[in-house]
């Protein structure tokens, strides 16, 4: 082999190997950064001890679902956070609902700059939800057990708020799953279901992790004993949502436009064929693709993909950070007919 060649792979090599390196060595940098959360004054463990959670739907049959999702938090307190804590809430403001879901990759994921802060932008974050007296939740996303600690601990950081609810099951995978029950003069009349969609098989690193069949089980277990219309909400796609947004009718004024792919968790498909033929499912609703709001009703059920909510997390520069508004007809039987969804802007 001529010198030129052997230097050529020597080189080569060389690079491969400082790039690797660095690679691992941020990752162990990290894994031995931990940040924790100041004053926790909750362990997770008692999330296995909350009581089941029902909610009584006013005498016009609706119950409204205000969803915050990718918001990237970065500090709190940078120039993208500070934009996505103003529009929140003029948003908040302006929209008055029944319960309010934050789901998932509330906080920014892997990231070794000095200046990230991921309690900090929780806690202003949290402060400004709490405070408007109205109950709410956290579902995991795929970013906000990357750094400085596990879901679990963000979730017992959350639950020193005094309108946080939370619910978890013992001997299933994921960190959040737990059923609200609404009621209708004084009659069970749907449910809202949350899952963990889970996070990554290698942490930080690795490919997305899917939805576990003891997870599914569950979900099926608890829908089948209450036997009534049931709203489901977690974080990441399954591949479903592709074949329902090719093949569904969409939702009247909702634009058809994602950044990323709609299937590329295919070992999500476990959720999609164990839950297909259930009956009771009539909504699922995520976030993760960074799309611009869609809906389409599919298979008897809406596939609902909300808009980011946050200036931090990645976007085409014409897509502007928005909530979505869900308002549930518990009275109404038909699925395509007991829905309202509403893009909400600031």
């Amino acid at each position: 082999m001529k010198k030129k060649t052997i230097m050529k792979v020597i080189a080569v090599v060389l690079a491969v190997a400082l790039i690797c390196g660095g690679a691992f060595g941020g990752y162990v940098l990290y894994r031995f950064n931990f940040n924790g959360p100041k004053d926790l004054a909750h362990s997770y463990e008692e999330i296995y001890n909350q009581n089941p959670i029902t909610y009584d739907v006013g005498d016009d049959g609706e119950f409204s679902v205000l969803k915050i999702n990718d918001t990237h938090f970065y500090n709190g307190t940078c120039e993208n956070d500070r934009k996505t804590m103003s529009d929140l809430k003029i948003i908040l403001d302006k929209t008055p609902c029944d319960f309010i879901v934050v789901n998932g990759d509330m906080v920014d994921g892997f990231n070794l700059n000095t200046d990230y802060d991921k309690y900090g932008a929780t806690k202003i974050f949290a402060d400004l939800i709490d405070s408007y007296n109205i109950p709410w939740t956290f579902i995991p996303g795929n970013n906000d057990s990357e750094i400085d600690g596990e879901n679990e601990d963000l979730i017992a950081y959350l639950m020193q708020y005094e309108n946080f609810v939370c619910g978890n099951e013992k001997n299933i995978d994921g960190d959040m799953q737990y059923f609200i029950d609404l009621e209708y003069k004084g009659k069970l009349a749907h449910s809202l279901a949350f899952m963990d969609s889970n996070a990554r098989t290698i942490k930080a690193i690795g490919k997305y992790d899917y939805i576990k069949e003891n997870q599914i089980d569950w979900l099926l277990d608890g829908i089948e004993n209450r036997k009534v219309k049931t709203s489901v909400f977690y974080h990441m796609n399954t591949p479903a949502f592709k074949t329902a947004f090719e093949k569904g009718e969409a939702y009247k004024g909702f634009p058809s436009a994602y950044v990323y792919e709609l299937d590329s968790i295919t070992e999500n498909k476990l959720f999609d064929e164990m839950t297909a033929d259930n009956e009771y499912i009539s909504l699922i609703s995520i976030g993760h693709i960074h799309s611009n709001n869609m809906c389409h009703f599919y298979n008897g059920r809406y596939y609902q993909l909300s808009s980011i909510s946050g200036y931090n997390a990645s976007h085409p520069d014409d897509l502007i950070p928005s909530c979505t508004l869900t308002v549930i007809d518990v009275t109404e039987e038909n699925a395509k007919e007991m829905y309202h969804f509403e893009k909400i802007e600031a």
